[in-house]
């Protein structure tokens, strides 16, 4: 099952509002959890593998377009949300798997990137819509604050649009980021940077957030 939810994040055409909202309206909720340690399987030490392993695994799976080896990493409970811009909003989807070839929104693809590490421990790299440029380029994470995006786009929809996230689901999101990592891989021109979150559940390491919206200039 999926969640639509939609969050104002730029002025824009209205029609594409209106659209966005009739759409959070007309989605199916996702049944929401109120804990997320309660869910995962258990793994040992021995077997757990760190943060950094397993944002490198993702990030080169990213690249590959390899929809097997990112699976693994969706947690079998909370799923992923992905981040999009349809136009003058940025809309979630909270889905239970990912997939290349079922791209979100599903007119357009993930895009390319190339694999840009190695992964550096640094604060994360803001992008310019003004030279449209990074201020540094490289792959990315930052231990010492923990992602807040998709919250705060819950709470600004919540404010200010017609559509209603529910009070569960939106301490869900808090819940998840509490836990959480986020992670920068900056891209050229000509490709798509993936920026994304990992989550921690047990000693395991989760994809939880692609954000397809960061260093959209949009307008």
């Amino acid at each position: 099952m999926i969640c639509i939810a939609t969050g104002l994040i730029s002025c824009g055409n209205n029609n594409k509002e209106d659209k966005a909202v009739q759409i959070a309206q007309d989605s199916i909720l996702l049944d929401s959890i109120s804990h997320v340690d309660s869910t995962a399987k258990e793994t040992t030490k021995d077997e757990a593998e760190s943060l950094e392993e397993v944002l490198e695994k993702i990030a080169r799976a990213y690249a590959d377009q390899n929809s097997k080896i990112i699976s693994r990493y969706i947690h079998p409970t909370l799923g992923i949300y992905i981040i999009y811009r349809p136009g003058a909003i940025a809309t979630y989807v909270h889905q239970s798997d990912f997939s290349f070839s079922r791209p979100v929104p599903d007119a357009q693809s993930y895009g390319t990137i190339s694999y840009n590490g190695p992964l550096k421990e640094e604060k994360l790299p803001k992008f310019d819509c003004g030279t449209m440029k990074w201020e540094k380029s490289g792959f990315f994470y930052d231990k010492n604050s923990r992602p807040t995006e998709l919250s705060h786009t819950a709470q600004i929809m919540n404010e200010i649009l017609n559509v209603k996230i529910d009070a569960a689901d939106l301490q869900q999101i808090k819940n998840i980021e509490t836990k959480s990592y986020r992670a920068i891989m900056t891209a050229n021109e000509n490709e798509k940077p993936f920026v994304f979150q990992v989550t921690q559940d047990g000693e395991k390491w989760y994809l939880t957030l692609i954000d397809l919206a960061y260093a959209g200039c949009e307008v």
